[in-house]
């Protein structure tokens, strides 16, 4: 008898680490049937010959509640061989939706803040936690691993006071039911943002909250086995912030985001993961979220973000004859000296070079030639110093010119790759969030192919560990790898294709037409035993599970 879907002549690099190997792959139902060779027919096959065979990937932080609505397919993610997303992130989220009309707007405007404007409650099907799981079960591709967020619990249960003090201890037992009850419905745990993060989630309601009660809230989903996460992660490392002495009272596993190097902050990389390390020969299993991209920052006139706070550029940016200021050369030596030397009060506190600085959009046609290249590059090509070729560039486009900066945060790519590498370390994405600068959605397939094929950070078997296997048993899921009897989640991909698109030319937006657009190398996704990606198209099929209780481990 037919099995219901073969996947054959492919390698099979199974999420464990272990050796590459050849095999076919049987699934009937939602589950691997078997592995190996001469396993008859498939009522659908899929010829693998050259490809890896590989668990689906897992992208341990994103922000995609709202765009698993607007996206069912999993678009942008799952076109880069994504199959289980943690949603809720950061103790943000769009459901529970707070009753009260002044509370609900709070929830909508702190998500447009910290998301994108592109939040909208008119969209909305759902009131409480449980409506908005029931809303999305069976109208996904992908699975999606719900967290309890607090901002929205906060607002729920207090209202206005959510955002203007602490809770009280009715307030606070109301809180722990509503988490006790989503754990119930199917969350994975409980996230938050405490005060002192991120200055975008500054003033939002749970950061009203004292570490008490972060504190409990997480322990009621530790009760279920679920997990806690946290952004604003650098405060690992203050311990005037009480997050640390928090984090030891908080008996689970804890993801923290933005594990990454800021501006003047070189040395916390390495200093986190031997805090992690150090934390977890304690028995506190903790772990950082990595981005595995360098963070880039657009900039323009308008926003020189680069130079402000240089004495020279603070003197003459708001001259009347600014342009003629710019061709002196013996300025533009001063621009550059003090910048090499990160002199002044600098908005941005380093400086790794002018390869860093490329212009992206040059408004005159005699110009296109030079767009996306660097600095360097059109030094090179005029045979002028560098910082002569970016004034002249910039002035002959009549300083109109699009210029992106890459290393706004991770700029040291040998500790990036340190962190990349780590056992301390998630990959995530953070798609749903700011749309006009968090390019990352292709984060898996930048492990394999960036990372991997061109660094040698990871051996083939090693990168795919990191992104399935490794990430599903930090996060108790019940899949992860190829083994028989196991959730049919798989990629099927061209090692040495496979790429992540946005790495050669950055998106303006992630908008409706980029979330669609589809990796060189990936030849299918399967989930949950239905093709859902095949040869570069989302199929409209939605296997995709939405519940703790279906995509984790039993207590």
């Amino acid at each position: 008898m037919a099995h219901d879907l073969l996947i054959k002549n492919g390698t099979v690099v199974d999420g464990t680490g272990s050796p590459a190997y050849g095999a076919d792959v049987a699934i009937d139902g939602e589950k691997i049937a078997a592995i190996g060779k001469n396993l008859g027919s498939g009522k659908k096959e899929i010829d693998a010959k050259g490809n890896i065979v590989a668990p689906g990937f897992i992208d341990s932080h994103t922000h995609m509640d709202a765009f698993v609505v607007q996206y069912p397919n999993g678009n942008p993610v799952v076109n880069y061989g994504v199959t289980s997303i943690v949603i809720g992130d950061c103790g943000a989220s769009c459901a529970p939706v707070p009753p009260k009309p002044e509370p609900r707007q709070v929830l909508v405007q702190y998500l447009r803040r910290v998301l994108d404007k592109y939040v909208d409650d008119k969209d909305w099907r759902w009131n409480t936690f449980g409506e908005y799981l029931n809303y999305i079960d069976g109208k996904v591709a992908i699975n999606v691993l719900p967290l309890m967020p607090h901002s929205p619990v906060r607002l729920t249960v207090m209202g206005e006071a959510a955002y203007g003090r602490a809770a009280n201890p009715e307030e606070l037992d109301a809180m722990k039911k509503m988490v006790r009850d989503g754990m119930e419905l199917g969350a994975i745990g409980f996230s938050t943002s405490p005060r002192g993060g991120p200055a975008i989630h500054a003033g939002t309601p749970s950061t009203f909250a004292e570490h008490d009660e972060i504190i409990a809230l997480a322990n009621v989903a530790a009760e279920y086995g679920g997990c806690f996460q946290f952004n604003g992660f650098q405060m690992i490392l203050q311990p005037e912030s009480g997050v640390p002495e928090m984090l030891t009272k908080i008996k689970t596993l804890q993801i923290g985001n933005e594990f990454r190097v800021r501006p003047g902050a070189k040395a916390a990389g390495m200093q986190s993961i031997k805090y992690m390390e150090e934390a977890q020969k304690r028995g506190q299993d903790i772990y950082g979220v990595v981005i595995p991209y360098q963070h880039i920052r657009r900039f323009n006139l308008d926003d020189c973000f680069l130079f402000n706070g240089l004495p020279t550029w603070e003197a003459i940016k708001n001259s009347s004859d600014l342009k003629a200021k710019l061709r002196d050369k013996d300025i533009r030596r001063k621009i550059e000296q003090e910048r090499v030397a990160c002199e002044g009060k600098l908005e941005f506190p380093e400086w790794h070079g002018w390869d860093r600085v490329v212009f992206e959009h040059l408004e005159k046609p005699e110009l296109k030639k030079l767009e996306l290249k660097n600095v360097e590059e059109i030094s090179r090509l005029t045979e002028k110093a560098p910082v002569d070729a970016f004034f002249d560039t910039w002035l002959e486009d009549n300083l109109n010119s699009a210029i992106c900066y890459h290393g706004l945060a991770n700029a040291h790519p040998e500790l990036l790759a340190e962190m990349i590498k780590s056992d301390t370390s998630l990959i995530g994405t953070d798609v749903g969030a700011h749309l006009d600068r968090f390019f990352w959605h292709g984060a898996p397939t930048r492990v394999l192919g960036y990372w991997t094929r061109e660094k040698n950070l990871f051996s083939l078997e090693q990168a795919v560990h990191k992104i399935t296997g490794f990430a599903a048993k930090k996060l108790r899921l019940n899949r992860g790898v190829l083994k028989e009897g196991m959730p049919a989640d798989l990629t099927v991909f061209d090692a040495d294709k496979i790429d992540d698109l946005v790495s050669k030319r950055l998106p303006d937006m992630v908008d409706a037409q980029e979330v669609r657009r589809h990796p060189p190398g990936m030849k299918a996704v399967v989930v949950n035993g239905t093709t859902v990606v095949e040869d570069g198209q989302c199929n409209d099929v939605f296997p995709g599970k939405v519940r703790r209780q279906q995509l984790c481990l039993a207590n």
